[in-house]
């Protein structure tokens, strides 16, 4: 017959006479006291559930609350990850008795929400990793299925085949979505030492974007950045609408060359399109 340690739960052979989780006299007779303090205890072993509860509130709350700079889909992403994330780690603490394993799924969760959302899953990313460390502290350091080792495994990997896969998708479909035309310039030597004017052109959106920018960087003949300038910018511009672009350009040294460059995020390291054009100046003496 199988028997369950009084204190911490923990199943034991039905001639045990100690816990071999915790060391609790089994054949002991609980006091008032004993009593007492098991319903306390029970109390605190709850704290991880609800603070996973909680990191999961939380999680949703800071992506509704990211700016959109950072794309929908980031902000879709951190708040699905703090969602499922969240309930599989509860899953594995409080279902399936494995607090090693869930502590490791808490942690990997939080970590990814930062990664997409960064300083505004701050706070869900911390509450997560707490989570982790109350869940070993008071569950144990124990992992009874190694098979489910590959949870937290399958989680980040996924994530990651998603982020790739989904992200090049995305940048085909981005490239074929918007068009830069009618690029002018109209750079002169105003004669007192300084250059001054603008590139300038068109943008149309065939597609929803969560943000558009245009960045024009001027370069001098040794293709040094001079000065970099955005020239346009919009959050939600209207699918099917052209916009003007404006680059202005004020200056000592002589720029020789502009380069256009349209990106969908401001951390975005990869432009959605970009085109270099030769500056050629005229004295406006």
């Amino acid at each position: 017959m199988v028997q369950y340690c009084r204190k911490c739960g923990q199943e034991l052979d039905d001639d045990a006479e100690f816990c071999v989780s915790c060391g609790y006299k089994l054949n002991e007779t609980p006091t008032q006291n004993t009593v007492k303090s098991k319903g306390n205890s029970e109390f605190v072993t709850k704290l991880p559930l609800i603070l996973a509860i909680i990191a999961i509130i939380v999680s949703v709350a800071e992506g509704l609350g990211t700016p959109m700079l950072f794309g929908w889909d980031n902000i879709l992403a951190a708040m699905a990850l703090g969602i499922i994330g969240g309930i599989i780690g509860i899953v594995l603490m409080e279902k399936l008795d494995e607090p090693l394993i869930a502590a490791v799924e808490f942690i990997a969760t939080g970590a990814l929400v930062f990664m997409f959302i960064g300083r505004f899953g701050e706070i869900s990313a911390v509450l997560f990793i707490i989570v982790a460390i109350l869940a070993l502290y008071f569950k144990g350091y124990y992992a009874n299925n190694k098979k489910l080792w590959a949870i937290p495994v399958l989680t980040v990997v996924l994530i990651f085949v998603i982020i790739i896969v989904g992200g090049a998708l995305y940048h085909i479909n981005a490239e074929n979505s918007i068009t830069v035309g009618n690029v002018t310039q109209n750079i002169k030597n105003d004669g007192y030492g300084y250059f001054d004017g603008s590139v300038s052109g068109d943008i149309h959106v065939d597609s929803t974007f969560d943000y558009l920018e245009v960045t024009i960087n001027f370069y001098d003949s040794q293709d040094k950045i001079i000065q970099s300038t955005i020239g346009w910018n919009d959050a939600n511009p209207e699918s099917g609408k052209t916009y003007t672009f404006d680059g202005m350009y004020f200056d000592q040294k002589q720029p020789a060359k502009a380069e256009i460059k349209v990106i969908d995020s401001v951390s975005s390291q990869t432009p959605l399109y970009t085109e270099n054009i030769t500056i050629s100046t005229t004295s406006g003496v």
